[in-house]
């Protein structure tokens, strides 16, 4: 598999480096939270303590230290990875600002959504509506075809649309998510132990769901030629290097500043006639400069060169607990959208 590259730029190593410190930083500020939640528990009076520690609190919180100090091993070979492959050094590191540990978490919590068992019960919701659209745009061509993933995450979309055959490549902005792609990959099947849901001490049924392991990942990568990782933001792709005969969104469209300027790199980076597939919600940011309603979306598509041709609408569950007591939804809408030769605007 080619290696990705991450450019020289100052501010773009600076935000590797972070990254980085935040991976080794995943246990100490676990540690940290620990520490404050027993003291939280110890300003309870020492009847209630022992009531608490009479149904195995104390016993379980011992547990939930020894799984962080496991998913720690996790963390910290992605790390080394980093240092391996962009020659991070630890000089280097001293001037790192951590990223949140939040971030970390949430790449934990994507490695069961993309490559364990668990996370097929989301993926097969999701994923089938894309592979089975480039499967019946390419047919029996679709070897000869490229496929570029903006937003890949840690990459099973990617790897999945590879496996139909296609050349592939799996473009992220978040370093975290780069790196447990690249990480992934180079994994035997059912490899790997995370314990995803020690973080969250609400909506748990018990103390047993809460501790529970899971394996990852669930396949053994092959084929690997067939997918590129590249690092940065998909809307500096130019080039004749970077055309493709499709462009496949997962969960990602939402995730603009303006989200114009994405349907307008995705209409650049098509040549006439290729298709964009795109699945997900209309979850917007923080600080969008434009907040569409889907009517809206499908109207701007439109006008802005596309020819959507077919549409699709479910209800998935993101990077879900499926046995803890609270589940939230989102409706998600899909298409195929075609490049047409000129936009009306």
């Amino acid at each position: 598999m080619p290696r990705p590259s991450i450019a020289s730029d100052t501010n773009e190593r600076r935000a590797l480096l972070d990254a980085v410190a935040g991976l080794q930083n995943y246990v100490p500020e676990m540690k940290q939270i620990a520490a404050r939640r027993r003291l939280l528990f110890s300003h309870m009076s020492a009847r209630h303590q022992r009531l608490a520690k009479a149904t195995g609190y104390s016993r379980r919180l011992q547990d939930i230290d020894k799984a962080v100090t496991a998913n720690g091993e996790i963390t910290a070979r992605i790390a080394k990875l980093a240092e391996r492959d962009f020659n991070v050094t630890r000089a280097e590191l001293l001037h790192s600002r951590a990223v949140r540990n939040v971030r970390v978490i949430e790449l934990l919590k994507h490695f069961v959504r993309d490559w364990s068992e668990v996370g097929d019960r989301e993926r097969s919701i999701t994923f089938p509506p894309i592979l089975d659209a480039l499967q019946a745009e390419f047919g029996n061509d679709i070897a000869e075809k490229r496929v570029l993933v903006p937003g890949a995450g840690v990459g099973r979309l990617a790897y999945e649309i590879s496996q139909l055959g296609c050349r592939t490549e799996a473009n992220e902005y978040s370093h975290l998510m780069h790196l447990g792609n690249i990480f992934v990959l180079e994994q035997s099947k059912n490899s790997c132990s995370v314990y995803p849901y020690v973080h969250n001490f609400s909506h748990q049924i018990s103390g047993k769901e809460q501790l529970r392991p899971v394996l990852f990942p669930d396949v053994e990568p092959e084929n690997r030629i067939r997918i590129s990782n590249s690092f940065g933001d998909f809307m500096r792709l130019t080039g004749s290097q970077h055309m493709y005969d499709a462009v496949a969104t997962l969960f990602f469209i939402d995730t603009a500043e303006n989200m114009l300027t994405y349907i307008d790199t995705i209409h650049q980076l098509l040549p006439p006639g290729g298709i964009w597939v795109n699945t997900g919600p209309l979850k917007w940011g923080s600080s969008p400069r434009v907040e569409f309603t889907l009517e809206e979306v499908l109207n701007i598509i439109a006008k802005m060169g596309f020819k959507i041709e077919k549409r699709w609408s479910k209800k998935a569950e993101y990077t879900a607990d499926s046995e803890g007591l609270w589940h939230g939804f989102y409706g998600i809408e899909g298409w195929v959208a075609r490049k047409i030769e000129d936009s009306s605007v």
